[in-house]
């Protein structure tokens, strides 16, 4: 009974230490995770900025440029100031989507990051609980022995430690 309990000390203590040293290796990993998506989210913020910098440049120079080809082509039909509203307008919807595009990918990418964060962080819980099980496990062996289970100084059926009595 002594041998028991003193490996479920022992045992039960191990695990214990076990579950949460991989409870911390989660929770690292997820720290690392949720640090990488604060990184992308602020790269994002970032190219907006730029982006809205970017845009206004666009439109300042779409706007100058329509004034000087309404200029130069006062009531003529067909004009380059037709041809320079187009143009402008396509420049602007396709600066418009790329940049759609590079917002939708950082997103799912910051998205994919916290998830990975949360999911280390749900396996460190898991790792803590089972850790817990080894905790209770070890105060078992260590009740046996404090309430005098074995060794001999409870008058249980038990001998003491060592088979002597």
């Amino acid at each position: 009974m002594a041998v028991t309990a003193a490996t479920a000390i022992v045992l039960g203590t191990g695990y214990q230490v076990e579950r949460g040293l991989s409870a911390s290796r989660e929770q690292r990993r997820a720290s690392r995770a949720e640090a990488e998506a604060r990184r992308v989210s602020t790269a994002q913020q970032e190219n907006e900025r730029q982006a809205a910098i970017r845009k206004q440049i666009r439109e300042e120079r779409v706007r100058r440029a329509q004034v000087l080809s309404a200029a130069e082509a006062v009531g003529v039909s067909g004009s380059s100031v037709e041809a320079s509203t187009i143009g402008s307008g396509q420049t602007i919807t396709a600066a418009g989507q790329a940049f759609a595009t590079g917002a939708s990918l950082a997103a799912a990418r910051q998205s994919d990051l916290l998830q990975i964060g949360a999911n280390a962080r749900s396996r460190a819980q898991f790792d803590l609980a089972q850790g817990q099980i080894g905790g209770a496990i070890s105060n078992l062996g260590m009740a046996a022995f404090s309430t005098g289970l074995v060794g001999g100084s409870g008058g249980g059926s038990g001998g003491s430690v060592g088979g002597t009595e």
